[in-house]
């Protein structure tokens, strides 16, 4: 392949993508499970008008079997119609360059910087990311990341703990991310703005395209994240903020950071959605609480009383939830004693799939092995089988079919 037709191929990719995030709600799992199956280029040239071939829906029978129902002729036709219900963009590529020229940029999969993290939602990963701000900050290790979120209406005593609790793990060089909102999300963003040491300070998740500021009365507060955060969103610019696009993007909060913080939020509320996609991914989640005749906490309290979640009542419970490492600030006073010398050499003799599996374990709340699928980025097969082996080694432990990472090790 010459240096012309790989740059051909690749424009080809690039603007396939671009038209599909166009097309195509993350929500929409056939039209996801395409791209997954097919590549981006035949799932946009079916997704546009092309009638699939009868190889190309007997690869997605055997590649994705839950999904037969839906391609059979009556349904999909049926999908397909409500596909050509848009017309393709004229030129996605001059589109892009129309955007970076106005300081906006574009990263898909195929480019390098792609964060690995997103890999781990599957199918649920985004399409495409358009971002304003610092691009080498989309690189950024998920272990450096804090997830904040909150309730829209949240009270005195919300603000008090989140300015409290950010300003703690931002001086300690960790990111906040968190989705722009009014109330908590806004708290949070501009407090790891006024105290971060790290870079991203924060990262801020849109609902809308990355040309669209929203709420409007957060101009300014974008304008201060885009110069020392990143903003980024999935949706193509033009997109307008809409009720599902807001729960949509709480899987990209949960799936970049190590940590969700829930500070407030009703018992109806999108924060607690960003806790459970935290949670089905295996990741840790943090819940504060609050009075207990606060509409506003009636949520937290659920979802302590209902959840695996770590209760935080204070900047050092939520410290010693997060990673500890060389990857924060210079002014770090939060650190971790080395672990013992046959640790280290038990997690050296590890192969890739075992450390991928043990990185997934929790530390304290076992869970069902079915939600180490997605953070592992493995089958369910093969997570079984490997947690049988870090169970003899010590390193995994099981209590009524949940697991959870062993304090001990063996080689």
């Amino acid at each position: 392949m010459t240096r012309e037709s790989t740059r051909m191929a690749a424009e080809d990719v690039r603007s396939a993508r671009i038209q599909l995030m166009h097309f195509l709600e993350p929500q929409d799992h056939l039209g996801m499970a395409l791209i997954h199956v097919l590549g981006p280029v035949k799932a946009y040239e079916i997704v546009a008008g092309r009638a699939p071939s009868s190889a190309e829906l007997d690869v997605v029978r055997e590649e994705r079997p839950e999904l037969s129902e839906r391609i059979d002729e009556e349904p999909l036709q049926k999908t397909l119609y409500r596909w050509r219900q848009r017309q393709p963009l004229r030129s996605p590529l001059s589109m892009e360059r129309t955007l970076t020229d106005r300081g906006s940029w574009l990263a898909v999969p195929e480019d390098e910087d792609w964060p690995e993290a997103l890999a781990h939602i599957g199918e649920r990963a985004p399409i495409g990311l358009w971002g304003r701000g610092d691009r080498a900050g989309l690189s950024t290790p998920v272990d450096t990341q804090l997830a904040v979120v909150g309730c829209r209406d949240s009270t005195n005593y919300g603000h008090e703990v989140t300015g409290h609790l950010v300003s703690a793990v931002a001086a300690e060089g960790y990111g906040i991310l968190s989705g722009a909102a009014f109330g908590i999300d806004a708290v949070a963003h501009r407090t790891a703005l006024a105290t971060g040491t790290g870079a991203p300070s924060t990262i801020a998740f849109l609902a809308c395209g990355i040309d669209r500021t929203y709420p409007r009365a957060h101009e300014e507060l974008l304008r201060d994240i885009e110069r020392s955060g990143l903003i980024l969103t999935e949706l193509n610019p033009g997109s307008s903020p809409m009720r599902h696009r807001f729960l949509q993007r709480n899987r990209l909060i949960a799936a970049l950071s190590a940590v969700t913080l829930v500070v407030e939020a009703r018992l109806r509320s999108g924060a607690l959605n960003t806790a459970r996609h935290a949670l089905e991914m295996g990741r840790t989640v943090g819940v504060v609480p609050g009075p207990v005749f606060s509409a506003q906490s009636a949520g937290c309290h659920r979802l302590v009383s209902e959840a695996p979640v770590e209760l935080v009542t204070s900047s050092d419970d939520l410290l010693n939830l997060l990673p500890s490492g060389e990857h924060r600030g210079t002014g770090s006073r939060h650190t971790t004693k080395a672990p013992p010398r046959d640790n280290v050499e038990t997690e050296l003799a590890l192969t890739q799939m075992q450390v991928l599996v043990r990185e997934a374990l929790p530390a304290r709340h076992p869970v069902p092995p079915e939600r180490l699928c997605s953070s592992a980025g493995l089958p369910i097969r093969d997570v079984l089988a490997t947690l049988a082996q870090l169970e003899q080694r010590d390193l995994a432990e099981c209590r009524d079919g949940l697991w959870k990472m062993s304090t001990g090790g063996r080689a």
